[in-house]
């Protein structure tokens, strides 16, 4: 060997021991979790359920968030006749309405079409041929420019509402609003919700890895006592708290998956009731790996957390 062979050889050994001690720490810590299923799978299971439903709760308002943005159906005003104004009338208004430069269309609903079109959409036929007259008002459906805000719709309206032979004047961009209002308090309550369950499962972590640890103090204490720096201690549990956050990670991916399918009905009869051709999407990539990444970081800060306060525990006990 030449003397640039054992340069090399010299370098290179801190770093090979190091991977072979890290080596030992993944596979002794696996092995502590292949040896307690029970435990091993409840723990999983607490971190699934602290991750899965906040992902799931998020990936359902993502969806929806895609409503008010992807309804192909421009803001209109719904504007009801009184019940004495005849078709005439409503032509009338409409003509009127049509000469409004800020009013791109205006699409005339007779009340006799309305009737047809409630008939079919609830099935009572039967109901409507017991009543002595039609109840449904004339309607026009007032399309304006494409450019109108809803502030400026919410002024037309109130233009409209002043003419004669008009009984309501509905805008139809309120349930946009309500529904964005609706997602906004969604994505509050997720996020609330979100980090007080993150919150459990670092204390369930926590909880878990402490026992682990008291399990091992005299391990600990001889390894203390020989000179072992506290680095080398730590390391077996910083890998167990790892393998406990990503198979919770995993486990919680799973759970993922399952539930979006079971949301996915609801989710997508609320898109066909906001008339958008949208579907509720599947997580992809991303989900999966965000849960098993931030589960391993979870398992990582919670065994790092555990094993500092323990850690000088132990350590003031033995120097007393």
């Amino acid at each position: 060997m030449t003397r640039a062979q054992k340069r090399d050889q010299a370098r290179s050994a801190p770093w090979a021991a190091w991977r072979a001690q890290h080596r030992a720490a993944a596979n002794n810590s696996w092995q502590k979790l292949a040896v307690q299923p029970v435990v091993t799978g409840v723990t999983w299971l607490v971190i699934a359920i602290s991750l899965a439903l906040p992902s799931t709760l998020l990936l359902t308002l993502d969806n929806l968030s895609a409503v008010t943005g992807g309804v192909d159906r421009p803001p209109q005003l719904s504007v009801l006749l009184t019940g004495e104004s005849e078709l005439p009338v409503a032509e009338e208004l409409q003509r009127t309405l049509n000469a409004w430069p800020e009013i791109d269309d205006v699409v005339l609903l007779d009340r006799e079409r309305a009737l047809s079109q409630f008939i079919q959409q609830t099935d009572l036929a039967a109901v409507v041929r017991s009543l002595a007259r039609n109840p449904l008002p004339h309607t026009l459906i007032v399309i304006p420019m494409s450019a109108t805000s809803e502030v400026a719709m919410t002024e037309l309206g109130q233009r409209v509402q002043t003419l004669s032979g008009i009984d309501r004047v509905i805008v139809d961009t309120r349930w946009v609003s309500r529904l964005e209002t609706a997602l906004q308090a969604g994505w509050r309550w997720v996020v609330a919700l979100g980090t007080v369950m993150l919150m459990g499962a670092v204390l369930v972590l926590g909880n878990t890895l402490r026992l682990a640890i008291e399990a091992r103090k005299d391990e600990i204490l001889v390894v203390h006592l020989i000179g072992g720096s506290p680095a080398f201690a730590r390391r077996p549990f910083l890998y167990l708290g790892l393998w406990y956050g990503v198979g919770g990670g995993l486990v919680a991916a799973l759970l993922l998956m399952m539930m979006t399918w079971w949301m996915a009905g609801p989710v997508n009869t609320l898109f066909l009731l906001y008339e958008s051709p949208l579907r509720m999407r599947a997580p992809g990539a991303f989900y999966p790996v965000s849960l098993i990444v931030l589960g391993g970081s979870l398992g990582l800060l919670s065994a790092r957390l555990a094993a500092e306060r323990y850690f000088r525990q132990l350590v003031s006990q033995a120097a007393s």
